[in-house]
């Protein structure tokens, strides 16, 4: 009896084996592909960002930046979704740096196509200088937001925590949801930085 019971067991054992076998061999690519993306392993480096990721990101309000009430509606899409922000950081005043800065995020914005208006710019400064003024002017559709030296300081040391050095007119991207999740630094062109605004907006839900 206990023979007959052992030999009714062993096809259903060996069943279970195979559905276990199965269930891994179908679940392996799956795992694999888990642990590429959020271990960043084995990526090909034309599929990854060319910014710098800041994990986790920043919330914009904590590190001071703050936009103009009046001027909010102007990052606001017509189906009420905010738009993603490139912002500049300026020093004390807007030099040939500063310039050069500003306008590679107006080019930029404008490569996007139609999907440029999915894209606001803001200049991040303390606008007492008057070259930060006429910077203003000659972009009308250059948000400012106030930036202290103290923000900036600010800003840096939490970077830093990133292993992110921060200089001035770098560029910061921020999420329609006001979390800056992207650095560019002199190194990046606007190539770099075109092709990373393309690939978030195309998976983008938010904005």
């Amino acid at each position: 009896m206990e023979q007959l019971a052992m030999a009714e067991n062993a096809p259903s054992s060996r069943g279970r084996l195979k559905l276990w076998g199965i269930i891994l061999v179908a679940a392996t690519p799956l795992i694999a592909a888990m642990v590429m993306y959020f271990g960043r392993i084995g990526i090909p480096s034309g599929s990854t960002n060319h910014g710098d990721l800041i994990i986790p990101p920043l919330d914009a309000v904590e590190i001071g930046v703050n936009l103009p009430d009046e001027r909010l509606e102007e990052i606001t899409q017509a189906d009420g979704k905010r738009q993603w922000l490139m912002l500049t950081i300026a020093g004390d005043v807007c030099s040939e740096r500063c310039a050069q800065a500003l306008y590679l995020s107006r080019q930029v914005n404008i490569a996007l196509g139609r999907e440029a208006d999915r894209v606001g710019r803001a200049l991040l400064a303390d606008a007492g200088d008057a070259s930060l003024q006429q910077a203003l002017n000659d972009y009308p559709r250059l948000l400012p937001a106030p930036f202290s030296s103290g923000d900036m300081e600010g800003l840096r040391a939490k970077l830093n925590e990133h292993n992110i050095q921060l200089q001035p007119y770098d560029m910061l991207l921020m999420d329609p949801l006001g979390n800056i999740m992207m650095h560019y630094s002199e190194k990046h062109d606007g190539k770099a930085i075109l092709e990373d605004l393309k690939r978030l907006l195309k998976v983008s839900k938010i904005g």
